[in-house]
Parts: C-alpha cells; structure tokens; sequence
C-alpha cells in the first residue's frame, strides 16, 4: 500500500489522501482512515457517514481509494504540523505500521478538523 496527501484547499488546510493497493492481491478500504498530526495527541474526527463491511471498496491490484482531510481554517487555537501518519480502519488484531506523509504547514484545529471515509473517487472525497 502507498499513501500520499496532496493540498486541496489551502485556506481550509485540505488535504486529499490517497492509498494505492501496491500488491498482487485485492484488499479492502473500509470505513474512515485513522490520522494522527505529527507530534500532535489525537486523531481527526470522522466526518461522514461510512459503508458498513458489505459495502467497503474493494482495491484490485494498482485501484486507488480517496478520502478528504480538512484540518480546518485558522481559528488561532489550533497547531501547525508538517506531516501526517494513517492507519486503517480494522477490526483485525493485526499490528499495523502507520504510513506517513509530509503536509508542510497543515494547520489542525482543535475543533474543525476532520476525515471522510474511503471514497473511489477524489471528488467525492473532497466534497463532503
């Protein structure tokens, strides 16, 4: 799996994050990504309604998921950070090792920010 995270929208601190099924067998996105902040204590809050297990996508091979991250406008009591870690959202007992990515200047809002869940377009993702 590899993940990145572009900026969207810069006033709201937006980002699109986005998982490619690197190997050789299908796997599934379900629910909302986990994201931590850096050095920040927390996860962004799930915005959104998700797909039950039945309904989650399914990557073949080289597909993508997509989800949006918004860390909110600058309200003056927030953080900056400058990078991001995901996990999945699982109900196995597996250790997962988070994937990270750089987000040079992702203001987070204590309050505001936010995740949506795994979405097979960018549109979508970044929509809600």
């Amino acid at each position: 799996m590899t993940f990145t995270a572009t900026l969207a929208e810069p006033t709201t601190s937006s980002y699109l994050l986005k998982i490619t099924n690197k190997g050789t067998k299908a796997c599934r996105a379900l629910g909302h990504p986990i994201v931590t902040f850096g050095d920040l204590d927390g996860q962004a809050t799930e915005r959104g309604a998700a797909p039950g297990i039945e309904d989650a996508l399914r990557l073949e091979p080289g597909q993508s998921a997509y989800a949006g991250l918004m860390g909110g406008a600058n309200d003056g009591k927030g953080k900056t950070v400058n990078s991001i870690a995901l996990t999945m959202s699982t109900e196995s007992d597996l250790k997962q090792t988070p994937l990270k990515a750089s987000t040079p200047g992702l203001y987070v809002s204590p309050a505001k920010n936010s995740v949506t869940a795994w979405m097979n377009n960018a549109e979508d993702a970044l929509s809600l």
